[in-house]
């Protein structure tokens, strides 16, 4: 899942510079229970080889079955990367710092296998998971009707313990009654549906992130480096910035697919089909296999805004992470891209 690469990438890198940032601690050392960032005696750490050569190291862990084209850039862009560093430091200490980073991601990769995260993500891994039936309840959707996706992610150790149990929402109120919010919250959506624009159709499609199932915590973190380049952000600033954005994606997408798979309510689509009786009414953009409440979109954009904001301030900015698609898109403030 995405969102687990991100919190552990930006920890790693956070972790491989922390000991050069004057007034920081580690983050990792006391919830692995050894400390990591211990710097060899006689050694000297030039913090971005440090950085590089965690980052590599990371990305190669996490994404594993990606191509072998694929390791030999990841491969590529870190030598490059150590070339330029030999203009700042001399080959030894290049290497130890090299050494060090390794050791750090190394550390962080062994202790995100035990966070419940590899055995997660699908019903298929464990055969004991059957969706509750009734009315209400999240059945298949079109057009795949997959069996549902991360039904034990809300179980995965989170950084704050016990985050996804204390900021539970309340129950969803579920009716049928043609009266009821409900009812007239899902016939909202089908009476917008019967007129959307161009522009309408494309909003969708930018935060559905297709083609190619972009996914929605790489586009905030997409929005987070758009971000850390126009303020002109050094490695310190930097690092700090993923490492807090990574964890609070990774901490919001286990409050929401705990929330999710609690009260396993109905998506749109089906209650539009099967309640209201609009047999062939489909969405712009396939409904993702989990149950609809509460939305991840929204939990996981509110996470992210409120962290940016606290590190850049609500003012304006442009996203431009499907300009080539959609067009680069506008917002007055950092809470407009959430809600």
């Amino acid at each position: 899942m995405r969102a687990q690469c991100f919190s552990f990438s930006g920890l790693t890198l956070y972790e491989s510079v922390v000991k050069g940032m004057p007034g920081y601690q580690s983050v990792a050392s006391p919830r692995i229970g050894t400390d990591i960032n211990i710097i060899p005696k006689n050694h000297s750490i030039y913090w971005p080889a440090s950085a590089n050569a965690a980052m590599a190291v990371m990305l190669k862990n996490l994404f594993a079955n990606t191509s072998a084209t694929n390791k030999n850039k990841i491969d590529s862009l870190e030598s490059a990367f150590n070339l330029q560093f030999q203009n700042q430091a001399n080959a030894e200490v290049i290497d130890q710092s090299v050494e060090y980073g390794r050791k750090i991601a190394n550390h962080i990769f062994d202790w995100s296998k035990t966070d419940g995260g590899h055995e997660a993500y699908l019903g298929a891994t464990n055969s004991s998971y059957i969706p509750p039936t009734g009315p209400g309840k999240w059945i298949p959707t079109p057009p795949a009707f997959s069996q549902p996706i991360r039904p034990y992610w809300g179980n995965n150790r989170s950084f704050v313990p016990d985050i996804a149990i204390t900021t539970m929402p309340p129950a969803p109120t579920y009716s049928e009654t043609a009266d009821s919010e409900f009812y007239q919250a899902a016939n909202e959506v089908y009476t917008i549906s019967s007129s959307l624009t161009a522009e309408d159709i494309s909003i969708v499609k930018t935060w559905g992130d297709l083609p190619g199932n972009y996914g929605t915590p790489a586009h905030y973190t997409n929005i987070a480096t758009q971000l850390i380049l126009k303020n002109e952000f050094k490695l310190d600033r930097a690092a700090l910035t993923y490492a807090k954005h990574g964890i609070a994606l990774y901490e919001a997408t286990i409050c929401v697919f705990k929330a999710k798979y609690t009260y396993n309510l109905i998506r749109p689509v089906s209650y539009i089909r099967n309640v209201l009786g609009l047999s062939t009414w489909n969405t712009v953009i396939g409904t993702p296999p989990h149950p609809e409440y509460p939305s991840a979109h929204a939990v996981i954009g509110g996470a992210s805004y409120v962290v940016l904001e606290s590190i850049f301030g609500n003012n304006s900015f442009v996203d431009r992470t499907h300009e080539h698609l959609y067009g680069a898109r506008s917002y007055h403030t950092l809470k407009e891209y959430a809600v």
